[in-house]
């Protein structure tokens, strides 16, 4: 009987105490995505596409710490289309995109506030009739995102967000004695954080 009593006061202790008394979030999310269409050969028609929506949300509150809230979601669109008459021509179409956020509450009014955001996009679309097709080629892909993140503490109050939108087209038409290359990249890098104390 003693020792059950010792085992249970020290867990009250250590809940009392505020050691465990913290809010922390983290969210991420990873997009990869390709779309190609090509014809080659004799008369002939390609369609293709991906759409993608995404979204993130959090919220904790401790009443003696404070809160933390924060989202982050997108749109992904890919879309493609090639025709042709002999020869050969197509569309090919990748994308990726990453994001993440963290945020962090330390407990008492000497405890640290972090909070942070990521996001990388990356855009890539290439168009090609080689000599001796006859044809057109037509892409399109886009992204539009965006992150938010709020705290509330004990003497203190910290908001940021970051929004991108992103669009990449394309378009060839050629004869048998055309030889038409298109290449599109886009790169976003953003980041901010802040930290209070």
């Amino acid at each position: 009987m003693p020792k059950k009593f010792l085992i249970s006061a020290a867990v009250i202790l250590l809940l009392s105490s505020g050691a465990l008394a913290n809010i922390g979030q983290v969210q991420c999310f990873e997009i990869g995505a390709v779309n190609k269409v090509k014809v080659v050969g004799g008369l002939g028609m390609a369609s293709g596409g991906n759409y993608l929506e995404i979204g993130q949300r959090q919220m904790k509150r401790k009443a003696c710490i404070g809160s933390a809230a924060m989202k982050q979601g997108g749109t992904l669109t890919q879309n493609a289309r090639a025709q042709a008459r002999g020869g050969a021509i197509g569309v090919g179409q990748n994308a990726s995109v990453v994001g993440s956020q963290k945020q962090f509450i330390g407990h008492g009014r000497r405890g640290s506030h972090q909070q942070g955001q990521s996001l990388n996009l990356d855009l890539n679309t290439i168009a090609r009739k080689p000599l001796g097709g006859i044809g057109r080629a037509i892409g399109s892909q886009s992204f539009v995102g965006e992150q938010s993140q709020k705290q509330a503490y004990h003497g203190g109050f910290s908001a940021s967000s970051q929004f991108v939108r992103a669009e990449q087209g394309v378009k060839i038409i050629g004869g048998p004695n055309s030889n038409v290359v298109v290449k599109n990249n886009l790169n976003v890098s953003m980041s901010q954080g802040s930290i209070a104390k």
